[in-house]
């Protein structure tokens, strides 16, 4: 297939494996170069020590000076370089023409300068002359002022590289790509032809599988477009939005940004933390932020780092969390309304403490004092009660009791919940959204939850150190009532970290009360970057609103917002086919889209056996064709995920996956829509596209296009006769 390349691309293709190769030696062999350097200076040193013993007077300061010289030779060579990884020394290259000289540049990760080489390494994150890979094409001229100077050139080569192992294995210049295949050079597209050939083909039928998994891709690094490396350069002093479609690119950059503010010592790695919707997305930042050495950086789930802020500070609450209760409790719990009827609840408790404190004191002086402190929090106002040196023995005794009561936080949720009367006032307030039947569910609800503290089992059986459970949305309303009550989570006291830079990654699935728990786990000079995608916001427990609510909910009142457009997960017919799924909720703008892939595949089938059959046959061809593709297999109901792996699982390597522990390993994974959010797999697998998975509602818009919008190569489309008209 060599013999097909043009004369510029095979050239091209073998001086990058000759470079790389010099590269690769170079690096291997410095640390024998310092040995022997070291040995040359050790007898340089003990000379020159002799020769001090024994020189004239006048000759000492020339002989120490040496001395000198030597001690710090030996100290730059003692030192372990930081040096490349010659298993991957870099992933980009540029041959540049500036002032009628031409240089050879690669971008890495570790910048490496060496006069035996024709050619330097710069770190994409601090060599200015970077920016020019990510701003200018192929043949472009370049010019960018850089603080009292102007850089100007013209780019003569650029391509993207994917070295594994120390070799050469990928490509991509100009639109084209290129693979090493049984050590000859071909053309990606070539390639995939003859892996798309075959039976399938030779009947007029449309194959599943394109057979691009069978070769490296390039690091995500070196394939940021313009408007993405501009974010990741954005100024650390302001916080920032980004926005766009599945696929764009939106945590990539926001990650990439964390490390470009890690490396200009703006930020410690230690002081960022990432927070992601599941566990499945830790391990994927986690594995982004290892490779450009941000291994300190946190990353914890939402749910994670509010059970820590709550814990973490205030003692005494039972940690068994219920994550299963009825939507229409969880409705009523994460509705704005509800987080506002606390501040009813408070004026009550407010009432309440001005009787006692009269009861207490029919003087009312304790009273007055409570009065002329309006402006605290209603703990902060007894305190100052307390320590007003106008309280007697007993009165303080039962002003203590009043504040341990006022201090009973999980009571305290209680009793707000129990408040049938103010609670039936959500029914105006949200404009019958919160109808009296959701309350009659909360009420029933709640008395089961109260009876939980009564009757557990695990506590009586000292499986538990405490009585009853949360339900997982009761934390950050309690967190919200501690601080309604204490002016702050933190008032006696601090436990859990504070962040100076915090990634919230999807941002548009998390309601009022939780991002403004949240924002209490920023610094006061700390900043938010804020990903999401209005349109992919699934949680049939809450609607979002706007961007602006979120970030004033986040406490960032000013901020920058960058959207981008462009879709490199999901080619082009994938892209076309989600966004006509979206119908009315769709933007204008059809998503630009990179590369074009294979047909959108819509097969019908009788019913959920068939699909298993025709379904198992395809998977082990493409498995035998494609030993390294990930495919999933997005149901809609956990129900039905469970009887299709129930009947495939004989294929082999096909994986439940219902708590979002994906391994991201080749093989099939079998899962729902409700686990797959940020993820992205090789091939995608709808295997129940009817109408009553999926009718016609912005919900099931939502989720269908969110299940179809994980596929990177291609999707397939399973449906009976009566199959959802979303598309």
């Amino acid at each position: 297939m060599t013999d097909s390349l043009s004369k510029d691309s095979l050239d091209y293709l073998n001086n990058q494996e000759k470079i790389l190769k010099d590269a690769v030696e170079l690096i291997k062999g410095i640390p024998d170069h310092n040995i022997l350097a070291l040995i040359e200076i050790e007898r340089n040193i003990k000379a020159l020590k002799e020769e001090a013993k024994n020189c004239k007077e006048d000759d000492l300061p020339g002989i120490l000076q040496q001395l000198n010289l030597q001690h710090q030779l030996a100290e730059r060579h003692s030192k372990n370089d930081n040096l490349p990884d010659p298993q991957s020394p870099y992933f980009g290259h540029m041959k540049i023409e500036q002032h009628g000289k031409i240089k050879d540049i690669f971008l890495g990760h570790v910048a490496l300068t060496n006069r035996e080489l024709n050619f330097k390494i710069v770190d994409w994150k601090k060599a200015p002359i970077a920016r020019v890979f990510y701003q200018y094409a192929e043949g472009d001229e370049f010019d960018f002022d850089l603080d009292d100077r102007t850089i100007e050139g013209t780019i003569l080569q650029k391509s993207i590289q994917t070295i594994r192992d120390g070799e050469l294995l990928r490509i991509d210049r100009n639109g084209e790509s290129f693979v090493k295949r049984e050590g000859r050079w071909t053309s990606l597209h070539e390639e995939v032809s003859v892996l798309e050939g075959g039976e399938g083909k030779a009947n007029q039928e449309l194959a599943f599988g394109r057979g691009n998994t069978n070769f490296d891709s390039p690091e995500v690094i070196s394939l940021l477009d313009k408007i993405q490396y501009d974010i990741v350069n954005k100024d650390v002093r302001e916080p920032l939005l980004i926005t766009g479609g599945a696929g764009s690119g939106k945590t990539t950059v926001a990650l990439y940004r964390l490390a470009k503010l890690c490396e200009k010592r703006h930020l410690s790695p230690s002081d960022a933390l990432v927070l992601v919707p599941n566990t499945g997305l830790i391990k994927l930042s986690e594995t982004l932020l290892r490779s450009v050495g941000l291994d300190k950086v946190h990353v914890k789930t939402n749910e994670q780092l509010i059970k820590d802020m709550l814990f973490q500070n205030i003692k005494g609450l039972p940690r068994k969390i219920n994550y299963e209760a009825p939507l229409s409790v969880v409705t009523i719990k994460k509705h704005q309304k509800f987080v506002e009827l606390m501040d009813k609840y408070l004026e009550i408790q407010i009432e309440k403490t001005k009787t006692e404190l009269t009861k207490i004191d029919p003087s009312q002086k304790l009273l007055k004092i409570f009065e002329d402190h309006r402006k605290l929090p209603l703990v902060q106002r007894l305190r100052q009660v307390y320590r007003s040196g106008k309280v007697g023995g007993i009165e303080r005794v039962k002003i203590s009791k009043l504040g341990k009561q006022m201090k009973n936080f999980k009571e305290d949720l209680l009793d707000f919940y129990s408040d049938h009367k103010l609670l039936s006032e959500l029914t105006q307030m949200t404009e019958g959204k919160i109808t009296s039947r959701m309350l009659e569910d909360f009420k029933m609800h709640t008395a089961r939850q109260i009876a939980s503290f009564d009757e557990d089992d695990d506590y009586q059986n000292r499986k538990a150190p405490l009585r009853g459970q949360f339900d997982i949305e009761d934390l950050p309303i309690l967190i919200h009532l501690i601080k309604l009550k204490m002016g702050s989570l933190y008032a006696d006291g601090r436990n859990s970290k504070l962040y100076k830079h915090i990634f919230l990654d999807e941002a548009q699935e998390l309601s009022v009360v939780e991002l403004q728990t949240i924002s209490s786990a920023l610094d006061d000079n700390g900043n938010f970057t804020v990903a999401g995608d209005a349109v992919q916001q699934i949680d049939p427990s809450m609607a979002f609103d706007s961007w602006e609510s979120v970030l004033k909910n986040l406490g960032v009142p000013n901020f920058k917002a960058q959207e981008l457009n462009v879709s490199y997960r999901s080619p082009r017919e994938i892209v076309e086919f989600a966004h006509k799924v979206l119908g009315p909720l769709a933007p204008e703008k059809l998503p630009e889209s990179k590369r074009k892939g294979g047909p959108v595949l819509q097969t019908q089938i009788q019913h959920r056996a068939h699909a298993s059959m025709v379904l198992s046959d395809a998977l082990v061809d493409l498995t035998r064709r494609e030993p390294r593709a990930s495919v999933a297999i997005i149901c809609n109901r956990e129900d039905s995920a469970k009887l299709f792996f129930n009947e495939l699982a004989d294929i082999g390597g096909v994986r439940l996956v219902l708590d979002q522990d994906f391994s991201f390993r080749p093989g099939i994974d079998i899962t729902t829509v409700d686990q797959i959010r940020g993820l992205e797999f090789d091939y995608v697998i709808l295997p129940d596209a009817d109408r009553t998975n999926y009718p016609e509602s912005a919900r099931a818009r939502k989720r269908l296009h969110l299940a179809a919008t994980r596929a990177i190569h291609q999707l397939w489309v399973l449906h009976p006769a009566e199959r959802t008209i979303l598309f």
